[in-house]
């Protein structure tokens, strides 16, 4: 199957400049998380300074491999175009993030409601989520003809991964609905602005974490 550089070459600049601009509003958000004197155990914060770091090395990464294949490589034929090895690294990173995140959110509605079947069917789903990227960025790593022969993996890949993110969603906001009556005056309103927030912050990001 043949490809144009438009179609190469469009998902890395625009997944560069979506993943530079999310990384400005994530670095406020760790920034403010770490100043706060937070019940999470020192494993958890560690864990979630180690993804903010890989999300930052996966911007470097992405950002480099764009100017090599535009600049270093320009004017080379795309049908002998091959990936550089800063692309196969920085896509091998988002698997690691996404799974990573989803558990983290997996292991707090377990915190919060006490149930342990919906994060184990969303942690089972995020291994799956973490393997079939790894797959994929190994298919990756060939050229870029070789990418189309396998788009099943592309897609539930994807599609496996928002399916969790809206589970994740959708379970905590009910779980906050199922309580809000048994609350103060003041907390349904607090527990409406705390679900529109919920589905707002994860559709930007799941938005933005696929490209």
């Amino acid at each position: 199957m043949s490809i144009s550089s438009t179609q190469a070459f469009t998902p890395v600049e625009v997944g560069v400049v979506l993943a530079a601009v999310s990384n400005g509003v994530l670095a406020l958000q760790v920034n403010r998380y770490f100043r706060k004197p937070g019940k999470d155990s020192l494993f958890l914060r560690l864990f979630i300074l180690v993804i903010w770091l890989a999300t930052v090395a996966h911007l470097f990464l992405m950002a480099s491999t764009l100017y090599i294949l535009t600049i270093t490589n320009h004017g080379r034929p795309i049908s002998e175009t091959v990936f550089p090895r800063t692309f196969t690294a920085g896509v091998g990173l988002g698997p690691f993030v996404h799974s990573s995140v989803q558990s983290i959110y997996a292991y707090r509605f377990h915190k919060l409601t006490g149930q342990w079947l919906l994060p184990a069917i969303c942690w089972a789903l995020s291994a799956y989520v973490f393997g079939s990227g790894i797959a994929y960025t190994v298919v990756k790593s060939t050229q870029l003809t070789t990418v189309f022969t396998v788009s099943w993996l592309f897609y539930s890949h994807f599609s496996v991964s928002a399916g969790v993110d809206v589970l994740i969603a959708a379970s905590t906001c009910w779980n906050l609905v199922k309580h809000r009556d048994d609350s103060l005056k003041k907390t349904p309103r607090l527990v409406n602005r705390t679900m529109l927030r919920i589905f707002q912050t994860g559709a930007v990001t799941r938005c933005v974490g696929n490209q």
